[in-house]
This record gives structure tokens, sequence and C-alpha cells, in this order.
């Protein structure tokens, strides 16, 4: 059984070695290392040869994004199996030893494994993921056969899967063409969803990573930014598309509503125009919160186009039914 570690990285020069050294450091060693470096410019490449020699294999490519890095690690990969890292990530040393005694026995049916995760800060070792969002798994192996359900997925909440801490086969990433949106940020959580619409997601109660939050990490953080860019809603879009497949029209809709709403929302505080995604919330079905958001963002998308100076100010178009909109529009907010 074959299990590749897969590194993207750009310019992180100061951690990569750092989890490099938690991979070479597992009580079971992986069969291959992968770095894929998405251009940097800071010696990267040149410290972890240096370092590292053959035992490393490194891989450039021009800065194209991480979802692009990801998508031509894998296609690289020798293993049966994947596992990622990233810059600020490591590996506890058992990590590869307990996934591979899970995988020796586990149905096809099963594409990704995950192990809980452990965040450390500047006041050193905090909470774990499966803590924060309330996931007890049974036993040393839980299959989530009804894993759409079964496991979280909303936007703003505490998602227990965390693709720093899986364990996936390569040939499903593959056969559903994950990390092929050209997403900047929440490729990962967009994997997760392709691969929820046709396999069975698994976890084991070990913390296998440690997931670093420092400070000195926050301005390159991609999960920090994803948040203020559209890849994260336009990747819930997408997923959810997949999901309404397998749950039906109802069950998608419920999930398609918080991205949509949230993308139309973005769009409109960078200009961008919303009418054709506004339509995205009656894919699959009208809800009694959806059958007015449409004409809301219309509305105020038109008033933005017509007075894109602000030739009107604000007190001057005041009034009762402009209050009402802008009271249906807030409870479209997500927090």
């Amino acid at each position: 059984m074959k299990v590749s570690a897969l590194i993207p990285t750009y310019s992180r020069r100061p951690y990569v070695c750092r989890e490099i050294d938690s991979v070479l450091a597992q009580t079971v060693p992986v069969d291959e290392i992968t770095v894929l470096d998405d251009g940097s410019t800071d010696g990267t490449v040149e410290a972890i040869h240096s370092r590292y020699g053959s035992r490393v294999a490194v891989f450039r490519q021009e800065n194209r994004g991480v979802s692009a890095a990801r998508k031509r690690a894998v296609e690289m990969a020798q293993g049966e199996w994947v596992a990622f890292l990233d810059s600020d990530d490591e590996w506890l040393p058992e990590r590869n030893a307990a996934f591979l005694k899970t995988v020796s026995n586990i149905s096809p049916k099963v594409a990704w494994i995950f192990g809980d995760t452990r965040y450390v800060t500047d006041q050193g070792e905090g909470s774990t993921v499966f803590g924060d969002g309330g996931l007890l798994v049974n036993g040393d192996l839980q299959i989530f056969s009804d894993h759409l359900s079964g496991l979280v997925w909303n936007h703003g909440r505490t998602r227990p899967v965390a693709i720093q801490s899986s364990f996936i086969r390569k040939s499903a990433l593959v056969e559903l063409k994950c990390f092929n949106e050209g997403f900047h940020h929440a490729e990962d959580f967009l994997a997760m969803l392709q691969i929820a619409s046709r396999y069975f997601f698994a976890a084991i109660p070990s913390v296998v990573t440690r997931l670093y939050r420092t400070s000195d990490l926050d301005e390159s953080s991609l999960e920090r930014n994803a948040w203020i860019s559209g890849d994260h809603y336009r990747a819930g879009i997408i997923g959810y598309a997949l999901v309404a497949q397998t749950l039906g029209p109802i069950l998608g809709a419920s999930f398609m509503r918080i991205p949509c709403g949230a993308l139309c929302k973005w769009h409109a505080q960078n200009g961008l125009p919303i009418r054709r995604l506004a339509w995205q919330q009656f894919k699959f079905c009208a809800s009694a919160r959806s059958i007015p958001f449409y004409p809301v963002l219309l509305w105020r998308h038109a008033w933005s186009f017509l007075f894109p100076n602000g030739i009107c100010h604000k007190a001057q178009i005041e009034s009762p039914r402009r209050e009402r909109v802008k009271l249906r529009a807030e409870s479209l907010r997500v927090d």
C-alpha cells in the first residue's frame, strides 16, 4: 500500500522544512515526498535541495495558485493514497501508521479518511477540530455512510474534515477531477464535497496533525484569506450542486441558499454582476427565504449602477419602503 506525501508551497522557506521533517520522522515511513513549488521567490526550492537532497522530490511551476499545485501533485503521485501538507502543518509521528492500519481492510466505497487536528497558537497547543466541532468518533474507526447529513458541511461552522489531517484515495481525486477549478482558496472544501457526492468518509479518533495558527502566519494564511475572496462561496455553490444531485432538490436547496446569498453579497460589495448568480438560488427549488432574495439584490445592484458616484445621498432616499428592503436584505446576511 503506497502512500504519497504531497506538499504544495509558495514562498514559505522559514516553515517548509518543519513539515518535511515531520514526514521524515514517521514511525512508518511514507513511500514518497513530493513538493510542488508554486513559483516561490524566496529560495524555498534551493533550501529544500540543500537540506534533503534526493529524499524529497521537488517540482516547480509558474505561480498558478494552490489548486493548480495540488492537481499537479496528485497527477504525479505514485501512491494509492495521498496525504497533503501545507506550510503551517506538522504531522505527529504515528500519523502514517494510524492511517495504514485503518485502510488495510477498508471498503472501496470509502475514499476519504480523516483524523483530528490540534491547533497551535502563540500561546502553545490549543483546542482540536473535533472538539470545536463536537465530533465524537465511535471506536477506532467510524464510517459515515450517511456522511452528507452525518458531518458538518455548512459555511461558518467548524467542519471536522480537514485536508491537512486526511488520507485520500488518489483514484477518487482523479475520477472526480478535483482541484480543476483554478481556485486560489477553498479548493480543499470543494474537493471534499466532490468526494462526498460519490464516496463515503471515515474518521479515526487520533490527533494526527498540528495546525499552526501563530501570528507570523496570519498574513499569508490561505484559510484566513479565503473569507475575503469569492472563492469560498463559489466552491460552496459548485460543491452543493453536486450534493443536491445526491440528496435531492429540497435538501440541496437548503445547502445552496447560504453560499449563493453570501456570494451575491460579496459581488454586490465589489461592484460585480449578480443576476445570473442570483438565479442559482432557484436551481433546485425555491424556499420562502429565497423568494424575496432575487428582486431585493437586483434592486440594490440597479441602484448602484444608476448612481455609481453616490448622486443621491443615503439620507435623501430613506423611506418606509427602503427601510423594509434594507431589513429584508439584512435578514439574508451570513454571519
